[in-house]
């Protein structure tokens, strides 16, 4: 029976020692930055100074920035169902999403000191140091007729 115990005791020390190596070994990255928001051109939120954590091979993204601001300043706020871009976020009780109307689509995007990311979205795009995040709630004009279904042949 003790020899039963002695091995048990031996196999979970290894277990924990495995599992020790494989989690805490990888090296941290440490970002400053600042996280904005506008709506119509104003700035409603920040600039909000903060230091985002993440881990060397995946570091902290634009995203991740704008999440960890939101949270500390208990700003409401949603993402895809992707995990990459923002739908909505809610500053002094109205709520600012991603919609559209007859003549607007109303969406977030976001610039990285004061330029449009060329490629990737916030949740894939690295927040560098420094960096300044601003988020802006955007309505870019639709014509009705492109989504009139008159031009179909009358169906």
């Amino acid at each position: 029976m003790n020899k039963i115990r002695i091995i048990a005791l031996a196999m979970a020390v290894a277990m924990l020692a495995m599992c020790m190596v494989a989690c805490g070994g990888g090296e941290k990255v440490s970002v400053n930055c600042n996280v904005s928001v506008q709506v119509n051109g104003e700035e409603v939120f920040g600039p909000y100074n903060l230091t985002v954590q993440g881990p060397a091979e995946t570091p902290p993204t634009v995203l991740q920035a704008a999440q960890e601001a939101f949270i500390a300043c208990e700003i409401p706020y949603e993402v895809n169902e992707n995990g990459v871009s923002l739908t909505s976020i809610t500053i002094d009780g109205t709520e600012y999403a991603n919609t559209m109307d007859e003549t607007h689509i109303y969406s977030w995007y976001y610039l990285a000191d004061g330029v449009e990311p060329e490629a990737g979205r916030a949740g894939t795009n690295p927040v560098l140091e420094g960096q300044t995040i601003t988020f802006i709630y955007g309505a870019t004009e639709i014509d009705p007729q492109e989504f009139s279904s008159d031009d179909e042949g009358g169906r």
